[in-house]
């Protein structure tokens, strides 16, 4: 399906909620990407970055977003060990990841 997207996860979440709810679980998800997607590219503190990850790892594992979900867990894992050269070298990536992201899952809405 795509990079972002774990094809098994999503149809595990479907069978969960129902297939009437996915859509607006989606959008959620989406909204809440394109939130966090705009506080990581003002350059936020450290302790930001790893909030952001924190709730990331989370909604992206639920979701199926396993690219995104294992970058969060990197990013939160370096920030609580104050590797904060190794997180702000990495949030480009983290912030295009979740972009990335956003895009499949927005496309998913449209279907």
């Amino acid at each position: 399906m795509s990079q972002y997207i774990n094809q098994k996860a999503v149809n595990q979440l479907v069978q969960e909620v129902g297939d009437e709810n996915v859509p607006f679980l989606f959008g959620i998800f989406c909204d809440e990407l394109d939130d966090f997607i705009g506080t990581l590219s003002t350059q936020p503190e450290i302790e930001k970055v790893r909030e952001i990850s924190h709730c990331l790892k989370s909604s992206a594992g639920s979701f199926g977003a396993d690219k995104l979900a294992s970058m969060a867990v990197d990013i939160e894992e370096k920030a609580k060990q104050h590797q904060d050269e190794w997180v702000e070298r990495n949030i480009s990536e983290f912030v295009n990841i979740a972009r990335g992201t956003e895009i499949a899952y927005r496309k998913l809405l449209i279907k």
